[in-house]
């Protein structure tokens, strides 16, 4: 089993943005990123995209769908599996931006706990009927132990709805400079609780 790490984006206020709008021409399409990806089909060859802030040097934005060259250099080293599309990004007015970014979502979705050695409570509010393990639905995960045959390096972690990567993702992002992203480990102290806060 290989260590993975829930990698999110971390803003800083500058480069990394705390709030902005994103508008997209054409629009994107609709779709619910955690319980499907978007359809390929629908989506255009380019965009072209206009951000509400001074400065945008954030390498991945999930909440946007956008990612950077470079970031997506780091997925090709890793041969993760992903979608993405040229966007022309205009911030404040301005075409012209150090970095080239693409619309960007992470493809390759997996069940990648192990129930037999993991400690869970079940969501009784269960929205799909059926026998499969896929259909499960937690409410909380105290300990995840991940299941042995995961070997993916960038993946969208169904049980927890989380992107995570591996170690190997995470030192090819330190070495390329990757910037704005924050690394949590899943280890025994990881516990999965979305209502704790409610």
């Amino acid at each position: 089993m290989k260590d993975l790490y829930i990698i999110k984006y971390e803003p800083d206020g500058e480069g990394a943005p705390y709030f902005f709008d994103l508008n997209w021409v054409p629009d994107l399409p609709t779709f619910h990123y955690p319980t499907e990806n978007p359809r390929l089909d629908i989506l255009s060859t380019h965009y072209r995209a206009m951000a509400d802030v001074p400065q945008l040097r954030a390498d991945w934005l999930p909440d946007h769908f956008l990612a950077s060259k470079a970031f997506l250099a780091v997925c090709d080293f890793c041969e993760c599996k992903y979608v993405s599309r040229p966007v022309e990004l205009f911030v404040h007015g301005e075409a012209k931006q150090d970095k080239e970014y693409f619309f960007f979502a992470v493809i390759e979705r997996l069940r990648a706990m192990d129930l037999d050695n993991s400690s869970f409570v079940l969501d009784n509010n269960v929205k799909i009927e059926g026998p499969d393990s896929r259909c499960l639905n937690f409410e909380r995960i105290d300990k995840l132990v991940v299941a042995e045959n995961i070997d993916s390096d960038l993946f969208y972690f169904e049980e927890i709805n989380e992107v995570v990567c591996s170690a190997r993702f995470l030192n090819e992002c330190v070495s390329k400079k990757i910037y704005g992203l924050d690394f949590k480990k899943i280890d025994d102290s990881y516990q999965y609780a979305p209502w704790d806060d409610f």
